[in-house]
Parts: C-alpha cells; sequence; structure tokens
C-alpha cells in the first residue's frame, strides 16, 4: 500500500492508496458516484455509496472516505490537527471545472484556513505516458493558459522520462503533432492558485502506466487489453481512537 509522507506523520489521520481489493483498507468506505465533475459534498450518516453524484466528499466525523482511480489524480486532505479530512478525484474535466478550489473552499467554510492544509497527490498517469492531441493542447490553452501564466505549460511537446524506473514499457506516440500532459503538475497549479503552497504538497512519483503494474490504468489497458480491469482505491481516515473532536 503507497502512502504520502505528509499525511503519514499527522496524528489521528490514517490513509492508502492501494488496490481496490487491499486487505489492509478500512471496511464500510465511503465513495461518491463519480462523474467528472467539480462537486465535493459532504459525508451523511445513511449516504449509500455510488448512489451520490459528486467527485470528492469531506468529513469531520470518523467515516472512512475514498475516491476511485484508473490514471486520473486521487487527491486526500486533512488539515494538520486531522480534525477534517477529504478525498478528491481529479481527472482534467473536474480539475478544469474547478473541484480543486471547491475542496479548498469546503475547509474555509468549517473555519480551517489554507496554511492549515496538508495535501497528497497519489500514483497517476504522468507525463511519460499520457499522450493527448494537438486539439487538446489548443482546448486547454484556450480556457487555462491563467493558470500558469508565465510558467511552463503542464505538457512537453517531446515525451519525457519516467520519473522511476519503468517496469512497463511507457506507450509509444500515436498521435502526430501531440503531446505529453502532466496531469499531477496541473494539479499542483490548481491547488497553489488556490492557495496551498508547495511544500504542504506531497505528489507521488509512480505512474500508474509504467511503474506500477498492480496499480489500475486505463490508459495501459486500452493499449493492452488482456490485462484485467482494476481500479486504484485512495482512502482516508480520522483514525477511531483520535481524541480530536467532531
Amino acid at each position: 500500500m503507497h502512502q504520502a509522507d505528509n499525511l503519514d506523520a499527522i496524528p489521528g489521520v490514517e490513509h492508502g492508496f492501494c488496490s481496490i481489493n487491499e486487505p489492509l483498507r478500512p471496511d464500510d468506505v465511503f465513495i461518491c458516484k463519480q462523474v467528472h465533475s467539480a462537486s465535493v459534498i459532504e459525508w451523511q450518516a445513511g449516504q449509500v455509496a455510488n448512489t451520490v453524484e459528486a467527485d470528492g466528499v469531506f468529513t469531520r466525523e470518523q467515516q472512512p472516505i475514498a475516491v476511485i482511480t484508473a490514471d486520473c489524480l486521487p487527491i486526500l486532505m486533512t488539515t494538520t490537527d486531522g480534525a477534517m479530512v477529504a478525498a478528491v478525484h481529479g481527472g482534467w474535466k473536474g480539475l478544469q471545472g474547478g473541484i480543486i478550489a471547491n475542496a479548498v473552499q469546503q475547509f474555509a467554510a468549517q473555519g480551517f484556513a489554507v496554511e492549515q492544509l496538508q495535501v497528497a497527490i497519489g500514483p497517476s498517469i504522468k507525463p511519460c505516458c499520457y499522450e493527448v492531441s494537438a486539439g487538446f493542447i489548443a482546448q486547454f490553452q484556450a480556457d487555462q493558459a491563467h493558470v500558469w501564466h508565465a510558467a511552463q505549460a503542464p505538457w512537453h511537446v517531446e515525451q519525457p522520462a519516467p520519473l522511476l524506473a519503468p517496469q512497463i514499457a511507457p506507450p509509444y506516440a500515436r498521435q502526430a503533432g501531440s503531446a505529453w500532459f502532466d496531469l499531477s503538475g496541473y494539479g499542483v497549479m490548481l491547488l497553489q492558485a488556490a492557495g496551498v503552497k508547495r511544500e504542504q504538497i506531497d505528489v507521488s512519483e509512480v505512474c500508474t502506466y509504467c511503474s506500477a503494474p498492480t496499480f489500475a490504468s486505463y490508459r495501459r489497458r486500452t493499449h493492452h487489453p488482456q490485462e484485467a480491469k482494476t481500479l486504484i482505491y485512495s482512502w482516508i481516515a480520522r483514525s477511531p481512537w483520535s481524541t480530536r473532536g467532531p
């Protein structure tokens, strides 16, 4: 099970990025019915998992919450005192729609300043393996260039090397004029735009396509259809033994 150093250091909070059949994951975890939206909801007792349409969930209770991914960003958030936690599914549609700003706003609405947050972006597809079309880049440049201003845009014209030694060969370019998109880099930009400082963010270097065969990659499965379908299960919970108030 993969873990983030910054979240692991917070007493009273447990988390993990793992396969959906990981035996160490909590039982009775609440997951929204994910629809690639920018909606973030509060967990309520009696809600049935996979029925409430949203792509982020937060709680001040001890109910474990999670998101499922297969290349998209799994984003786990907590306050530094462990009083409130959130799980966010960050596909490019939800990210572009503002789900990160919405999640940060939910903490603010509960009285937590952005300086009190710690955020972990879990294993996701990296730019070494995420080829996107010229049309995708043109649309992103038109709609989102304000996010990076004069900084480096979150894509590469040349396919970059993997951050970790690959266990599966990265894909070759399949489209003319394409680029290699940095989804986690884009997520970091949006977190910083929402006021979260870079030192508050832990970003996993694990690429779901090439560096972790046991993790789910939708893109890899389209290239290797013989692979069994699976998912990454990213969960966070306030520990039952935590003495902090709800």
